[in-house]
């Protein structure tokens, strides 16, 4: 599906109406007595943080007797504001938390339980929930399924031009990337299939491993990365980019994203999350290209591990409980949640938005990644993500420099991810 000129309109129109509707959607009973003022905690960014606004202001419209002083502050300075306002008992209210942190507060008793929780397993993706899980029970609303796998941009030009299709394969889709990727000397000028971005290397390892069968946890919980289908899955993709050479992993510290190089014209297929899309047209004025399925590297469908993506949480701690879990049972209403995505650029972690109409008239690229959220799993307790993807990464570029085989640096790799995880 072509992203459209007409895209901003539709967006706008849905985005109206959902808000109207958010607006004169109320939660059952009645409210607290007296004005009550719930702080909420974000970080900033400039698509949540507007969406965040809308629908603060939505409940507030419909709860006159609840004020939400809404605050945000710079991501790095936020990770570590909530970690200590947390632990010093003296956090806010409400706080907007990426899924995978919130394991390490729920493992120290520090959220609000939601009721129902029960439902929200029926009613959630099982990827975006997991993050939120505790003993069965629920803690917070995700509102976004944080997906990096199964879709890549694609210049259908490029694939036109070279008398290809998209591939519905892995070894098509290998082939393609051999033939599509041009050489200058020993230099790419044009990247086949792109995936050495920070996050795709992590997510293409994990993905492959399940799409074997495999898994990449033990019965310990720790990593397993000495698994033939491990060993396998890296193999392939150190293949790709030091022997066919259809990625250059030496990118990988540049400051430019993998998608920046794709709409600057200089990769014909690239790996990367829906969440870069706005891009094309807001930065690099793109329209012709397409957001089309990465096949799986098996004949099984086409599994992926995902992070639990942003959610809204209640401090355990708060002095206006019921306050706390009439917002989240709002933010929880599809038509609610619906607007947060569109005002957000993202995917919803509620199935009856994800499936219902509004969402794909709206985000019209949105079909390919929609189309495999249910092979999604949560990727599970990984403790420090940023040093998990650090290590995946410098493996994965010394196996590409024969600094280490494949079986050696996954080793190496497994037992550093699983020394931090001993450490949480």
């Amino acid at each position: 599906m072509r992203l459209k000129k007409s895209f901003a309109v539709v967006l706008s129109f849905l985005l109206i109406m959902s808000i109207v509707t958010a607006c004169s959607s109320s939660s059952s009973g009645g409210t607290d007595s007296g004005k009550i003022t719930l702080v909420m905690w974000s970080h900033k960014d400039t698509g949540i943080e507007e969406a965040d606004k809308q629908l603060v202001k939505a409940f507030e419209d419909s709860h006159p007797n609840i004020k939400i002083k809404f605050q945000n502050f710079p991501y790095d300075e936020y990770v570590n504001k909530l970690k200590a306002s947390f632990s010093a008992s003296n956090g806010p209210d409400l706080a907007e938390m990426f899924g995978t942190w919130v394991p390490q507060y729920t493992k120290n008793d520090l959220l609000l339980e939601v009721p129902n929780g029960d439902q929200y397993k029926n009613d959630f993706y099982e990827a975006p929930l997991g993050g939120y899980l505790k003993d069965g029970k629920v803690y917070g609303v995700p509102l976004e399924y944080n997906i990096e796998n199964g879709s890549m941009l694609a210049y259908p030009d490029m694939f036109k031009d070279a008398g290809l299709e998209y591939p519905k394969t892995w070894d098509e889709l290998v082939a393609a990337a051999k033939k599509l990727t041009v050489m200058d000397g020993k230099n790419i000028k044009v990247k086949g299939f792109d995936f050495t971005s920070y996050d795709s290397v992590t997510f293409l390892f994990l993905s492959m491993i399940l799409q074997q069968g495999g898994d990449y946890w033990d019965s310990n919980g720790h990593i397993n990365f000495h698994s033939p289908e491990a060993i396998k899955a890296m193999n392939e993709m150190v293949t790709l980019a030091r022997d066919y050479k259809v990625a250059d992993y030496k990118e990988m510290n540049y400051d430019l994203d993998s998608s920046d190089y794709f709409f600057k014209g200089e990769s014909a297929m690239t790996m990367r999350g829906p969440w870069v899309i706005p891009a094309a047209e807001t930065t690099y004025q793109v329209e012709n290209f397409d957001y089309a399925p990465i096949p799986s590297f098996t004949s099984n469908p086409p599994s992926f591990a995902s992070e639990s993506g942003w959610g809204i949480v209640g401090n355990k701690k708060t002095k206006h409980k019921e306050a706390v879990l009439k917002y989240l049972e709002f933010v929880s209403q599809p038509e609610n949640a619906l607007a947060w995505n569109l005002v957000s650029h993202t995917v919803p972690a509620q199935k009856s938005v994800a499936q219902g109409p509004d969402f794909i008239k709206a985000a019209p690229m949105m079909e390919t990644p929609l189309s495999v959220l249910e092979y999604g799993k949560y990727i599970g307790p990984i403790g420090d993500r940023d040093y998990m993807w650090d290590e995946i990464n410098a493996a994965f570029i010394e196996m590409c420099e024969n600094k280490t085989s494949v079986e050696d640096g996954l080793k190496k790799l497994e037992t550093n991810i699983n020394k931090m995880l001993d450490g949480q």
